[in-house]
């Protein structure tokens, strides 16, 4: 796989929402909003509901792909990074460093009382972007 640039990794990183597509067992598409942390290398952490839609179709096939992108009415603004990723339960020591960064990102679990559910290690396998010049 190509090296992430840092301004892509840090694009990432800031990004309060991305949206996650996977292929539910009988091959329907379904893409749902999560709030993604990044660890600043090739994974991202997401929370999800363990009978969720998008965790049965994980279940069923770990390939997911994970897109974050700006839209402007100036069309030369427009930005993305499309990321093709491998999914994985994260739990015990692993799923408590994940949420101390969710924690971090977003305070608002802490005022909602948010605890786990299913946390997923999203690694990346390949990667693309458009609207970051050279990068």
């Amino acid at each position: 796989m190509n090296a992430i640039p840092e301004a892509i990794k840090r694009y990432i990183a800031a990004a309060p929402v991305c949206r996650i597509a996977t292929v539910r067992p009988d091959g329907a598409p379904h893409v749902i909003p999560v709030c993604p942390v990044f660890d600043g290398d090739r994974t991202i952490y997401v929370d999800l509901g363990p009978r969720s839609v998008t965790a049965v179709a994980l279940s069923a096939e770990p390939r997911i792909a994970v897109l974050i992108d700006e839209y402007h009415d100036d069309w030369s603004r427009l930005r993305k990074v499309l990321l093709h990723c491998t999914a994985a339960p994260v739990t015990g020591d692993a799923q408590g460093a994940a949420w101390e960064r969710i924690r971090a990102k977003f305070p608002q679990y802490t005022t909602v009382d948010w605890q786990p559910r299913l946390t997923m290690a999203l690694r990346i396998d390949r990667w693309m972007s458009e609207g970051f010049g050279s990068a």
